[in-house]
C-alpha cells in the first residue's frame, strides 16, 4: 500500500471510463476497418413510469451539450491530450496490466491518438429539447480517421453512463409539464402556474452530486421551481444560462421538521412554566406551542412575501382546522414583495397525498339514504370501517378554502385566496397528481391550488431501461467492403433489434422518423446535424433555446384521451 505522503489520486481517466471489454474491442475489430458509425436509441417505452392517456411515445432529447464540454473537450484535453505522452497512459497501461494482465491490452493505439493531437470524433445530434419518437436515434456517432475506427463505440460506456438519466428525468418532467398543463385547460388556472407547479425535490435521494445537478437540469426544462441548487450551476456552466438576466430557476424559504419540531418543542417547554398552562396536558401544550411558532413564522420571521411551512409535524388537521383559522388575519395582512406575491404555503408530508390533499367523495363513506352520516363524536365511517373526521372527509384543500375563501377561474372552478397554498412532494408520483387533479375537479376545485414537489422517488427510480436507451454499431468499412451492421436476436421481442447501415432522421408531420440503409448523401442530410467533429463543439444551444423548443411541442389540448 503506498504511503500518504506518496499517493497520487487516479482522478477521472478519460480511457478509464469505460467497461473493461471495451478495451479489447479495438483489437478485435477486422485489421482492415477504417471506419465504424453507431446510434444510441430509445428502443422502448414498456416500463416507462407514464400516464397512457398524455404519453405519445416521444423522449426529451438533453444532456449532450453538457457531456461533450465536460467529458470529450475538457476532461480528454486535460487528462489526456495536454500531458505528455507517457505520463498520459502511464495509467492505463498500470489499469489494464494489473486487471488483465501484463501486455494484454497493448497502449499503443493510445500513443498513436496522443501523436494526432485531438479525439477523432464526429457527433450528430437532433436539436436538444426536441422530443425524439421512440425507436428513433437523436444521436449518431463516426470516426473521422481512418486509424481509429474503435473511437466511435468506445464512448458507449460513458455516454450511456452519463446520457441516459438526464434524457429519462427531462422526458418524466414534461409528462408531469404536460398533466398541469391540461388540467389548468380543463380548470381555468393560469398557465404561467404550471410553471412553479412542479417542484424539484429530488436531490437528497439521487445517486449521487454529478447525477443530482444533470437530472436537476432536466427539471428545468418544464418547470422553474426547484431546490437543488448545483442545477443552476450547471445550466450557466454548460448551457449558457445567466441567473443574473434570466430566470433560471427559484425557490422559497421553507422550514423542515428539524426546525419546526425543535421550535415547537422549545415553547411547549416555555409554556410550560407560565401558570396559565400549569394544568394543561401535553397535546394542548404542543397545540398551544404549534400555534406561536407558526405565528412568528408568518409574522416575524417572514412577515412578506412567501414562506412554505412542513405542517405534519405533529398534528396536519389540527394546522388546518384550527391553527389556520386563528391567523387568518395576520395570513390575509402579509406583504406582498417585490414580484407582488404573500403567500404561506402549508406543506403536509406524511399519508396518502390524494386523501390528504382532496379528501372523501360521498361514495366512500357509509350513508343513510344517500346522506353520509356522523356519529356522536362528529366522525364519519368510511366504507372500509375506518373512522375520519369532517376535516379529513373535506380535504386540506377545501380546509383551507372554507377559512380564506378565493375566488372563482373563467371555467367557473373555485381558486384558493393568493394569501394561501399547498405543496405535497411525498412520494408524488404521475398517477397520485393526476388522481389528485380529477378529484379536485370533481369537487370543484381548479388544479392551480396545489403544488407538487417532485422527488427521487420519480426522478431516482429509473434504470437505462426506462426508455431501453443503448448504442448499437450499424456501419462499417473494411477495407473496400462496405457493411450493413445490425442485430435481431431470435430469442428478442423485438426490443433489441437495431438500426441497420447508414441511416437517416427527418422530422415529418410533428415525428422524427427513421430511414435506414441510406446512401452516402442521404446520411449526410436530415434532421441529425454536426454537433461535435474533432474536438470542437461546433453548435451550442441555451437553456432559454432549449426550453422554447420543448414547451412549443406540446399543446394542452392535445390529451390522446378526454375521458380518465
Amino acid at each position: 500500500m503506498q504511503s500518504k505522503e506518496n499517493h497520487v489520486l487516479n482522478g477521472l481517466q478519460p480511457f478509464h471510463l469505460a467497461d473493461f471489454y471495451k478495451t479489447g474491442h479495438p483489437a478485435m475489430y477486422p485489421q482492415q476497418t477504417t471506419r465504424l458509425v453507431a446510434n444510441f436509441t430509445p428502443r422502448s417505452a414498456k416500463h416507462a413510469p407514464v400516464l397512457p392517456q398524455l404519453f405519445d411515445h416521444k423522449v426529451v432529447w438533453f444532456g449532450l451539450q453538457g457531456f461533450i464540454q465536460e467529458f470529450l473537450i475538457d476532461l480528454f484535453q486535460r487528462e489526456f491530450f495536454d500531458l505528455p505522452v507517457d505520463q498520459a497512459v502511464r495509467k492505463y497501461r498500470r489499469r489494464m496490466d494489473t486487471a488483465l494482465g501484463a501486455g494484454a491490452v497493448p497502449v499503443r493505439r493510445l500513443e498513436a491518438l496522443h501523436a494526432l493531437g485531438y479525439l477523432p470524433l464526429e457527433i450528430r445530434s437532433i436539436p436538444e429539447g426536441a422530443r425524439v419518437d421512440i425507436k428513433v436515434p437523436p444521436v449518431i456517432f463516426m470516426n473521422t480517421h481512418p486509424d481509429f475506427p474503435w473511437i466511435a463505440t468506445y464512448i458507449e460506456t460513458l455516454f450511456s453512463c452519463e446520457m441516459w438519466k438526464p434524457a429519462t428525468v427531462a422526458t418524466l418532467a414534461f409528462e408531469f409539464r404536460k398533466l398541469l398543463l391540461h388540467f389548468a385547460d380543463r380548470t381555468g388556472t393560469d398557465t404561467e402556474f404550471v410553471n412553479w407547479q412542479g417542484h424539484d425535490f429530488s436531490m437528497r435521494g439521487m445517486s449521487g452530486v454529478h447525477s443530482a445537478m444533470r437530472c436537476g437540469a432536466a427539471h428545468l426544462l418544464s418547470f422553474w421551481g426547484t431546490d437543488t441548487i448545483p442545477a443552476l450551476d450547471y445550466l450557466e456552466d454548460y448551457y449558457g444560462g445567466n441567473a443574473d438576466t434570466e430566470l433560471l430557476g427559484g425557490s422559497i424559504p421553507a422550514s423542515e421538521h428539524s426546525v419546526m419540531a425543535l421550535r415547537i418543542l422549545l415553547t411547549l417547554q416555555q409554556l410550560r412554566t407560565q401558570p396559565a398552562y400549569q394544568h394543561a396536558d401535553e397535546n394542548s401544550l404542543r397545540r398551544a406551542a404549534e400555534l406561536e411558532v407558526i405565528r412568528s413564522f408568518v409574522t416575524e420571521d417572514y412577515p412578506s412575501g412567501m414562506v412554505s411551512l412542513v405542517s405534519d409535524t405533529f398534528d396536519f388537521w389540527n394546522v388546518m382546522t384550527v391553527i389556520a383559522p386563528a391567523l387568518r388575519q395576520d395570513i390575509m395582512q402579509r406583504k406582498p414583495d417585490a414580484l407582488g406575491n404573500a403567500k404561506v404555503v402549508f406543506r403536509p408530508d406524511s399519508g396518502d397525498p390524494v386523501r390528504i390533499l382532496t379528501g372523501y367523495d360521498a361514495s366512500e363513506l357509509e350513508s343513510r339514504g344517500g346522506v353520509p352520516q356522523r356519529n356522536a363524536d362528529g366522525l364519519y365511517t368510511l366504507k372500509t370501517g375506518q373512522q375520519i373526521t369532517d376535516a379529513e372527509r373535506k380535504g386540506a384543500v377545501e380546509c383551507l378554502w372554507d377559512t380564506f375563501g378565493g375566488t372563482k377561474t373563467a371555467k367557473g372552478y373555485r381558486l384558493l385566496d393568493s394569501h394561501v397554498g399547498l405543496i405535497y412532494g411525498d412520494s408524488i408520483t404521475l398517477e397520485r397528481a393526476r388522481d389528485i387533479l380529477l378529484r379536485l375537479e370533481a369537487k370543484g376545485f381548479a388544479s392551480g391550488n396545489v403544488v407538487f414537489g417532485i422527488g427521487s422517488f420519480v426522478y431516482g427510480m429509473n434504470t437505462r431501461d426506462t426508455f431501453g436507451f443503448a448504442m448499437k454499431a450499424i456501419y462499417a468499412e473494411v477495407g473496400d467492403t462496405a457493411v450493413e451492421i445490425y442485430k435481431d436476436p431470435a430469442t428478442d421481442d423485438g426490443t433489441k433489434k437495431s438500426a441497420r447501415g447508414l441511416i437517416r432522421v427527418d422530422y415529418e408531420d410533428g415525428h422524427y422518423v427513421l430511414h435506414e440503409q441510406q446512401s452516402e448523401e442521404q446520411f449526410a442530410g436530415g434532421a441529425l446535424e454536426p454537433v461535435f467533429r474533432n474536438g470542437k463543439l461546433l453548435k451550442t444551444q441555451t437553456i432559454a433555446e432549449i426550453r422554447e423548443r420543448l414547451h412549443a411541442s406540446w399543446q394542452a389540448d392535445r390529451c390522446l384521451l378526454k375521458d380518465w
